[in-house]
């Protein structure tokens, strides 16, 4: 929660009444402190990294502590951790493969492992945030593509085998936030990546290919900054009495994973090649040689 959707939704919850358990990867950091400072005392921080399953058990007694001593029970858990990095997966260093998956993926199986014993109890919500790219490939995002598609799939599981336990299990499918996932370092992880390449990889992409640059001048101008909609869809996933197994917030997040399943593939590789190649990718090997004069 210290930042994007999850800062906004931990905000909006504790707004709406609720008794908030924020995680928040950074402990001293300023998404923490503003969510101290802009929320009421219902909100409670939690250093949580999802990647280290010993915070999560730490997090998990604490939370089963105090619910025990408040005579409150856990009604919902949220899943909404994500990060990204851009690059296939051959010129990616296997760490950051694994990171992504880490965070993504494993993190959701393991919060919820740690705390369906306390939503068996209360017979709750696990609400868990993918992406449309995970219903659909987009080029060169190919480890976050498989950590969603995975979460997504999880989820689906989820549904079927915790209904004995009347949990009910929802998917929200955002695309197109502002959300700050790729606000990273990209020289940074450009220059670790060329390091930790193969002699191949090397003479095949060349180094430009690992500063990866965006088609449109400024991408972020066309992310929307306004989460209303994915906040109510949260909501209305925990609340409402029979809730949908799926709720899609974006554009894209229909029309993207809508055209790639129907679609033939003669056809649906193009159209996907248009919608959802954001990058220019073109590595040394394959690009046009100047004409030599004689």
């Amino acid at each position: 929660c210290d930042r994007g959707i999850g800062k906004a939704l931990a905000k909006y919850l504790d707004k709406a009444g609720f008794k908030v358990y924020a995680g928040c990867l950074e402990n001293e950091g300023h998404g923490k402190q503003d969510l101290i400072n802009s929320c009421s005392s219902r909100l409670q921080t939690i250093q949580l990294d999802v990647s280290d399953e010993s915070q999560i058990k730490t997090a998990a007694a604490l939370v089963q502590k105090e619910l025990e001593m408040s005579g409150m029970k856990l009604w919902g858990v949220i899943n909404n951790a994500g990060i990204c990095f851009i690059g296939n997966v051959e010129m990616m260093v296997t760490e950051d493969i694994h990171k992504i998956l880490a965070v993504n993926y494993l993190g959701p199986v393991t919060v919820c492992k740690h705390f369906l014993p306390l939503l068996r109890e209360s017979q709750g919500r696990i609400v868990n945030v993918a992406s449309n790219c995970g219903l659909a490939p987009v080029p060169l995002m190919g480890a976050y593509c498989a950590s969603k598609s995975a979460l997504a799939t999880m989820s689906e599981v989820w549904r079927y085998e915790f209904k004995m336990w009347k949990i009910k299990v929802c998917t929200i499918i955002p695309s197109g936030y502002k959300t700050g996932i790729m606000a990273y370092d990209k020289a940074a992880v450009a220059e670790r990546w060329w390091k930790g390449a193969s002699k191949s990889v090397k003479e095949n992409y060349g180094k430009d290919c690992f500063y990866i640059k965006h088609k449109i001048k400024d991408p972020e101008a066309y992310l929307n900054p306004d989460f209303t909609e994915i906040l109510d869809n949260i909501k209305l996933a925990l609340l409402s009495v029979s809730p949908k197994s799926h709720y899609y917030s974006g554009l894209l997040s229909r029309a993207l994973p809508f055209l790639y399943l129907h679609l033939p593939s003669c056809i649906g590789d193009r159209v996907m090649l248009i919608m959802a190649n954001w990058f220019d990718f073109v590595p040394k090997a394959l690009s046009p040689q100047p004409k030599s004069c004689h």
